[in-house]
């Protein structure tokens, strides 16, 4: 009898700890409010903090990605939203409203917040990523954070980013919380590489204006000098993307190796040389340090 009353003890006192261990395992799962405080200050500096604008139209079309909880897949317009040439329009113009469209409020617009990455729990969310997919009203498992990410960050309007991270050699395997703050933080080549020294010093330094991605892209982008005042590249030599309109986007499909004719020389290229001048002054090729003449140097080093 008294090992029965002792199995039943430890049973008991097993059972008790069991519970008290996914107590704590679902607690620390929770943001504390200073872990919530932190993930708070960093997402409002970041892009997911402000999406909107006046050219979004119906809560059908960019909502969908821009700010989910807005999106109405069973919207009338969703069908002229699935369109390409409903929303056409001269670069720099408003885009134009959809048929039975009915724009959102900035008021009423909601960016890319907490519960769309982070299923809530009471006043708090999971630290545990997952996916609030808006068209059926639930939270989808995600294996790692580029899934997370690829939700929205892929094969749309030709920002193909995940697509290009899986092709970049330059970081073969890394994720996007490799380079990216987890709460969509902006990020910078020189955040983790030090342009100051090593063989490339001088010709960095030579290039002030020019996006890394320029020189070390890797899928053949079309580069180009940025001049929209509303670009966070104004003023910068950077790969172009196509977005609605043609516009500056970061490759992240890069490599180590340069080739300096992509600016210099585009000869043979679809694009004309973007740099149009030179340091170099030889009067053989390059009188006044002008690109308009084929330099021999390329020539022979074919």
């Amino acid at each position: 009898m008294r090992n029965l009353s002792y199995l039943f003890f430890v049973i008991t006192l097993l059972f008790l700890l069991g519970i008290s261990l996914m107590s704590g395992q679902a607690q620390t799962d929770v943001a504390t409010p200073a872990q919530l405080a932190a993930a708070m200050a960093a997402w409002e500096r970041s892009g997911h903090a402000s999406t909107y604008d006046n050219g979004l139209g119906a809560d059908t079309t960019c909502a969908r990605c821009k700010s989910p909880l807005n999106w109405d897949p069973l919207h009338p317009a969703a069908e002229s939203a699935l369109d390409c040439a409903s929303c056409k329009r001269i670069p720099g113009q408003p885009r134009p409203i959809l048929t039975n469209a009915d724009p959102v409020p900035e008021a009423d617009w909601h960016n890319i917040g907490c519960p769309i990455c982070h299923e809530p729990v009471g006043d708090s969310y999971r630290i545990t990523p997952a996916f609030w997919n808006q068209a059926s009203g639930t939270y989808e498992p995600v294996s790692s954070s580029s899934e997370l990410c690829a939700h929205c960050h892929e094969g749309r309007h030709g920002f193909e980013v995940t697509e290009e991270v899986v092709a970049d050699a330059a970081h073969s395997g890394w994720n996007c919380l490799n380079c990216h703050g987890p709460h969509g933080d902006s990020v910078q080549c020189v955040d983790c590489h030090d342009l100051s020294g090593g063989a490339a010093a001088q010709t960095h330094r030579d290039h002030p204006q020019v996006h890394c991605s320029a020189c070390h892209d890797r899928a053949g982008l079309g580069i180009w000098w940025d001049e929209d005042p509303a670009s966070s590249y104004l003023g910068m030599v950077v790969t172009r993307r196509f977005a609605h309109t043609l516009t500056s986007w970061p490759s992240h499909n890069l490599q180590t190796t340069t080739d300096c004719r992509r600016c210099h020389h585009a000869r043979g290229l679809q694009y004309p040389a973007i740099a149009q001048s030179v340091s170099c002054n030889n009067a053989a090729c390059h009188p006044g340090g002008a690109v308009l003449n084929w330099c021999p140097y390329w020539e022979r080093s074919k």
